[in-house]
């Protein structure tokens, strides 16, 4: 499993010593809000999730990764990565980020980093995207990534978007 690096972020994978952390994190009510629309996250669900996310560093090559700032390690700010998405095989990007760090660029500049892994390391050839619609800061991000407008429908029972971005229309610069 691959640690990346940006000007101002390291991108570990997420593991097992991350669970106090991202329970923290997940349960914040701002991040609930359209992480996982208001509901609360038990322990045992994140354990899950890293779990998960360690079975596709081993199947894709890339799953959910730590984000922390240069130079302050071991305080996560959020996470960026893949999973399967539900109804089909397809890399799902998904990220988050504490709220003191909104608005600062750290989940764009993790993103991009993202996808240039998934592209260039795990050949990936699409990745997509959702958001709930009222999220206009992660489709904001999703637009800055290049990422292109699929569709708008009811998912989960939430107005949702759909994004996607194809390795052939990826450019590492923003």
């Amino acid at each position: 499993m691959s640690t990346l690096q940006t000007e101002r972020l390291l991108l570990r994978p997420l593991a097992e010593s991350d669970v106090a952390a991202l329970h923290n994190f997940w349960n914040d009510p701002e991040v609930r809000r359209y992480l996982w629309d208001g509901e609360h996250i038990s322990t045992e669900r994140v354990v899950e999730i890293v779990t998960t996310s360690r079975a596709c560093f081993d199947e894709m090559g890339a799953g959910f990764f730590a984000l922390e700032i240069v130079g302050n390690p071991d305080a996560l700010i959020g996470f960026c990565g893949y999973r399967r998405f539900e109804e089909s095989s397809q890399p799902e990007l998904l990220y988050g980020i504490l709220p003191e760090h909104w608005g600062e660029g750290f989940v764009t500049e993790a993103a991009n980093e993202v996808l240039r892994y998934g592209f260039e390391e795990c050949g990936m050839e699409r990745v997509i995207a959702a958001t709930d619609t009222p999220n206009q800061r992660s489709v904001r991000v999703m637009q800055r990534l290049g990422m292109i407008f699929e569709e708008r429908r009811e998912y989960h029972g939430l107005d949702t978007v759909f994004y996607a971005l194809a390795r052939s229309d990826f450019s590492a610069e923003l």
